[in-house]
């Protein structure tokens, strides 16, 4: 049977190449290291295919057709958006679509209740091609990507993106082949785009939630509420995206985390567990 081998929850912060001019060189090049360190812990696992969880930001979806769940049955993925490269100066990355275990992850989960929309066309921006970037530089793997809404109301709480987590894990279990497969999520901490909040940063509950994540605290991050995440930034439910990963590894600790801001650039979260 197929099995989950890997789990990485990464940053998609674009300020790592938009803003890497402005950043301190000893916190980037430390950064630059950890994604390495991951980047080989991640091809030690030798995936077969790649389950992307990544939200959507407002540039496949918007807020009159905005699916919680949705899964991309194209042939391939490929981004980012025209402003991400020209303005942020994002890289560009293209990986086919794992489209037979797509139409099964889409089947299973209707069946289970999870209602995933459907994308026949899903053209990805920064919250998969930072990651994968780093991650995945060879675009060698196909993806299995899954996009989410963390911005639109109503916005499903936490205790749905676990659900998510554990029906990939169950589905997966159960394909009769024997793929090995790597589960990516793509979060951020406390973020602020384009509101009053802008800049801002709360070092005591990112500490928080940090000391959480490393000790694999799930029900504790369970019991985190929309509005207390909203109210640390608007972009703060971004972590939605790493709940769904716990549905995958329940309590188990990562076996790394860093968490170290690059002044100029800002935070730059990783997590990684092997499984299997």
């Amino acid at each position: 049977m197929a099995q989950i081998v890997a789990v990485a929850a990464s940053t998609h912060n674009p300020r790592i190449f938009w803003n890497r001019d402005q950043a301190d060189k000893g916190d980037y090049d430390a950064m630059l290291a950890t994604f390495g360190e991951v980047r080989a812990l991640l091809a030690a696992t030798k995936p077969d295919l790649i389950v992307m969880i990544s939200n959507d930001h407002l540039d496949n979806f918007f807020f009159d057709n905005l699916p919680t769940f949705a899964i991309g049955t194209c042939e391939s993925i490929e981004g980012p958006f025209w402003y991400e490269s020209e303005i942020m100066f994002l890289p560009h990355y293209k990986a086919r679509v794992a489209e037979r275990q797509a139409g099964d992850v889409l089947r299973a989960g209707i069946e289970a209740g999870i209602a995933f929309s459907q994308a026949h066309e899903l053209h990805v921006d920064h919250a998969v091609t930072v990651p994968l970037s780093f991650l995945r530089p060879e675009a060698d793997l196909p993806v299995l990507p899954i996009a989410t809404n963390v911005f639109g109301y109503p916005i499903a709480p936490p205790a749905r993106w676990y659900q998510l987590g554990q029906f990939l894990k169950n589905t997966v279990a159960a394909w009769p082949g024997k793929e090995r497969v790597a589960v990516v999520s793509s979060f951020n901490l406390t973020v602020e785009v384009g509101g009053p909040k802008m800049g801002n940063y709360n070092r005591e509950f990112s500490d928080w939630i940090l000391g959480l994540m490393r000790e694999g605290k799930r029900d504790e991050l369970l019991g985190l509420t929309l509005p207390r995440l909203i109210e640390q930034g608007n972009s703060t439910t971004e972590l939605l995206n790493y709940i769904a990963t716990l549905g995958i590894v329940e309590d188990q600790p990562p076996d790394l985390i860093r968490h170290k801001p690059v002044r100029g650039v800002g935070t730059c979260p990783i997590a990684f567990w092997k499984l299997g």
